[in-house]
């Protein structure tokens, strides 16, 4: 699968989004084989957790498209179906599911900038049928070697 996933290969290793109010740590390597891309996160507030998660990437050879599964300590999952547009923008159309059975929906927007950078942005949002307002694009920048 990897030769359906390779276009994504610029994900793998290290990310940082950082404000006043959290940071999300992302780390992104291929599986045994290259057939999936795991993808481990944590937000940070302050000096503690306050969730983190997984998500898998991978090849749907039915649909024939990149599909993800995301597990998040909350104990939420969620699906998406990845789009290609251009060369450098996925659109990610997630269905997921809240820890008390409540439904969730948003299209998530990656863009690439370059090799260290990337922004990040949630659209069209619902929780259980109601609207929720976007979330701001955010720049994502690929952690410094320490």
């Amino acid at each position: 699968n990897y030769e359906h996933l390779k276009d994504l290969e610029w994900m793998i290793g290290s990310w940082i989004d950082q404000d006043e109010e959290a940071t999300v740590q992302t780390d992104c390597q291929w599986t045994k084989n290259q057939n999936f891309i795991n993808r481990s996160f944590a937000v940070v507030v302050g000096d503690e957790v306050d969730m983190a998660g997984m998500q898998i990437i991978g090849w749907d050879p039915i649909a024939k498209q990149i599909r993800s599964w995301i597990f998040d300590s909350d104990g939420g999952y969620s699906e998406g179906k990845w789009t290609r547009k251009g060369d450098d923008r996925w659109f990610i159309q997630q269905k997921g599911t809240l820890p008390d059975g409540g439904t969730t929906s948003a299209v998530n927007v990656i863009t690439r900038v370059n090799d260290d950078s990337f922004t990040w942005q949630s659209v069209n949002r619902e929780v259980n049928g109601d609207i929720l307002p976007n979330v701001d694009e955010v720049l994502v920048v690929r952690k410094p070697v320490e």
